[in-house]
């Protein structure tokens, strides 16, 4: 059989069993992801579950003390206890731990510093949160039926306090009946066994649901495990028939390739020093036998194997000139991915091209809602209307003198002051901003769908240089860059957004509406402007 054959066989063979490790390898972190996954659903199910208890029971707490003490701040955390779970207000941070006990704690010693009340995006209803846990319908119903009788209760508090100001149901469910205020009653309301009956009817649902949560995480656990196993078994027994094809495949090589070629190689040094009369002896079917055998026959086509090599020189000489046109092909490409100064010192030979360059303006451009518009228009439309829209902003990148960066999908980048350090990048960009804006608008209106854009600016300091070596890449990087471009995401359609560094640079030539602060991811608040025009005075 020949040795390539053999050699191909147990190549095939050792990239089968590559392959299938592989595989069962990612399979097993699959399953370890899923463990993790479960794990943490489980916990995430808890607190939801706890809190629902825990807020049951400050409410019972905050009902009691107010009926004790009449202190209105009291009722008053009763009422944001109940905003809270209905999501009327936000969550503050810390209401998952010991909140409660903290906020009492300081309104009675008067803290220079409160704990913080308030926090972005978390107006969300505890009922909101169950519904977005991906509970099975049984663990929700527990939950639900747990608030249910939690809100029954609050209608029991309710009417003990209002039994302590003195305020009686007048028949509607609206306390509005006036009369002597009855603290006995409102305490036998709060303390008697119809409300502790109440209280452990919340509780029962609540430990249901928490049996639910344990038999359902046992349960994926338990067939993870299995699955666990059976991969890891399974890549054992994998990793011990690759190790065992390698010890074949190496004997092979040894014996009928290792071997031979020695001795090929000795009589080849044999005929370099001069003695043409060497041969090899190697003889079979196989590649190596073929190789010996015409390898004897070298010596007596050395003299038309001379011929060849200098027909190969002529013909080298013709390739030569093809390479010349090649070569010119290629600069004129390279001009079209990389500015020209940056494209002349790589053809240089320089292979690690950085700068910094501390004032440059960067510009991001994106087209809204470009998802939906391709789902709808299709890849041909879609690719003429992005072709349309980035020659227009081309254009635009030779009239003012800018530099483009790449595009990302329907995303734009150029920046000013760079590779040409000019200290009128800002006003330049701003320009390019503008005529975009004003352009795209009008490519708009006869496109037959509605199109927007945001635009965003920022102005600082990057670093620029060239990535890659088979295909190169002008890059920039830094703060700027980020900044840039979460103001483009978070700008409005058809404005342009830009930051205080611009506006400052600006003031004088353009006109700016101030848009105050906003929230820029990883960022944190910044304050921003939008650019409108340039200023006629």
């Amino acid at each position: 059989m020949k040795i390539r054959t053999l050699l191909l066989a147990f190549f095939a063979v050792s990239l089968v069993l590559s392959a299938a490790m592989l595989v069962m390898a990612f399979m097993l972190e699959r399953d370890l992801l899923a463990v993790e996954s479960a794990q943490l659903r489980r916990h995430q199910s808890y607190l939801l579950a706890d809190e629902l208890r825990q807020s049951s029971d400050d409410l019972t707490r905050f009902a009691r003390t107010y009926v004790v003490t009449g202190n209105e701040r009291y009722k008053r955390y009763f009422d944001e206890v109940l905003a809270i779970r209905d999501g009327s207000i936000p969550r503050p941070v810390g209401y998952e731990g010991i909140y409660w006990d903290l906020v009492v704690d300081h309104e009675i010693s008067e803290p220079s510093e409160k704990p913080d009340r308030s926090s972005p995006d978390r107006i969300l209803s505890l009922e909101g949160r169950m519904l977005a846990a991906n509970f099975t319908v049984e663990e929700f119903s527990k939950l639900k039926k747990a608030q249910n009788l939690s809100d029954e209760l609050v209608g029991l508090e309710n009417v003990a306090m209002n039994a302590v100001a003195g305020n009686y149901d007048d028949g509607t469910g609206s306390f509005s009946r006036k009369a002597e205020p009855d603290p006995e009653l409102a305490a036998k309301l709060l303390h008697g066994e119809r409300y502790h009956a109440a209280k452990a009817k919340i509780m029962e649902p609540i430990g249901e649901f928490f049996k639910l949560v344990d038999t359902r995480t046992a349960e994926t656990l338990s067939e993870l495990n299995e699955d666990s196993y059976r991969l890891l078994i399974g890549i054992l027994v994998t990793t011990t028939a690759l190790l065992v094809c390698l010890g074949l495949m190496l004997a092979l090589v040894q014996r009928r390739l290792l071997r031979r070629t020695s001795l090929l190689s000795d009589t080849a040094e044999q005929i370099m020093s001069g003695n043409l009369e060497a041969r090899s002896r190697i003889q079979g079917q196989d590649e190596i036998g073929r190789l010996g055998e015409a390898f004897d026959g070298m010596v007596g086509r050395l003299s038309r194997a001379i011929e060849e090599a200098d027909a190969r020189t002529a013909e080298s000489e013709e390739q030569r000139g093809e390479l010349e046109k090649e070569r010119s092909r290629s600069e004129k490409l390279l001009h079209n991915i990389l500015p020209a100064v940056i494209a002349g010192r790589l053809k240089q030979g320089e292979t690690n091209i950085a700068e910094t360059y501390p004032e440059v303006t960067v510009l991001f451009a994106d087209i809204v809602g470009f998802t939906k518009l391709s789902a709808k228009l299709g890849p041909k439309q879609i690719v003429s209307m992005l072709n349309d829209v980035f020659r227009i902003f081309d254009e635009l990148t030779v009239k003012l003198e800018v530099e483009k960066i790449k595009t990302i999908g329907d995303c734009y980048m150029v920046v000013g002051g760079i590779p040409d350090r000019r200290s009128t990048h800002c006003q330049q960009i701003a320009d390019f901003a503008l005529e975009a804006l004003e352009q795209f608008n009008d490519y708009a209106k006869d496109f037959g769908e509605p199109l927007q854009i945001r635009i965003g600016m920022h102005t600082g300091t990057v670093v620029a240089g060239v990535v890659g070596t088979k295909k190169f890449s002008f890059d920039l990087w830094g703060d700027v860059v980020n900044i840039a471009s979460r103001l483009e995401s978070a700008g409005v359609p058809n404005r342009i957004h830009v930051s205080d560094a611009v506006h400052v640079r600006l003031m004088d030539d353009f006109a700016f509406e101030e848009r105050g602060d906003v929230e820029i991811r990883g960022k944190g608040s910044i304050h921003t402007w939008f650019l409108l025009d340039r200023n006629d005075d």
